[in-house]
């Protein structure tokens, strides 16, 4: 969901990795862009909000209560709680689509994780994680990738610049199809906060990878879609990083409304 940002024109390209420079954005196009990040804002905050709610009613009727003999089982059960409370406060806490990204992707996680935790109780294997969208992380799943062949099999043809492209980070379908088009991957933005490049200019909307990681901790994780210490951190509070320019984002619009 939440594909083709309307405002995608006004970030720069998935290789450049920073704002765009060159001239001034004019007012009027600032604000209508503001309205509509407002929109999708409120619209992402609900659909957090009930990622977080239904992961909250799949821990209610999916308790464990495992023996400390269980290791592997704990491990996961106990990840699965941090990352369903870890999504919780990030749903009270957000600032910014990639906040509210970040409790839609630790709430399927922890049902996830919680899925693995009954799994290893019972003795059985796991599924495989589920790998989400770079570009996007609230975009389907990442295609299971073709099974190996053998030394026997035809050797695979030589991948031309965008394939190779397409395939250096993880992509949803319809995202690895636009990189291959020569066409931008519908990404998920971030509001750069003004002042932030050390310019005089207007906060200015940068796809979320492209946030220097120690202002953000979603830049490198998409989002937590990645790696394991992203419930640790929210717990601690380590997600409410600041640019050293203070806080205020462009035209205002990270504060929420009372």
């Amino acid at each position: 969901m939440f594909r083709r940002w309307w405002f995608i024109g006004l970030l720069p390209g998935p290789a450049e990795g920073r704002p765009a420079r060159g001239g001034r954005v004019p007012k009027e196009r600032q604000e209508l862009v503001l309205r509509e990040w407002e929109v999708l804002r409120d619209r992402l905050t609900r659909f957090a909000a009930e990622r977080v709610a239904t992961a909250g009613e799949v821990f209610r009727a999916a308790e464990l209560d495992l023996p400390p003999e269980e290791g592997a089982a704990r491990r996961e059960y106990l990840w699965a709680l941090d990352a369903y409370q870890a999504a919780g406060k990030l749903l009270d806490e957000a600032a910014d689509l990639p906040d509210l990204t970040a409790a839609v992707v630790l709430a399927e996680r922890a049902v996830e994780r919680l899925a693995a935790a009954h799994a290893a109780h019972a003795g059985r294997r796991p599924g495989p994680p589920v790998l989400r969208c770079f570009y996007n992380p609230l975009h389907g799943a990442v295609p299971a990738a073709p099974p190996k062949q053998s030394n026997k099999a035809r050797r695979r043809p030589r991948l031309g610049a965008r394939e190779a492209a397409a395939d250096r980070r993880p992509a949803c379908a319809a995202c690895r199809r636009a990189i291959i088009a020569g066409q931008p991957p519908d990404v998920l933005p971030a509001l750069l906060p003004a002042g932030a490049t050390g310019r005089r200019s207007p906060g200015v909307l940068v796809p979320y990878y492209a946030v220097p990681q120690q202002w953000s901790p979603w830049s490198a994780t998409a989002c937590g879609a990645y790696g394991e210490d992203g419930p640790a951190l929210v717990l601690r509070g380590e997600h409410r990083r600041r640019p050293p320019h203070g806080r205020r984002t462009f035209l205002g619009a990270a504060r929420r409304p009372d």
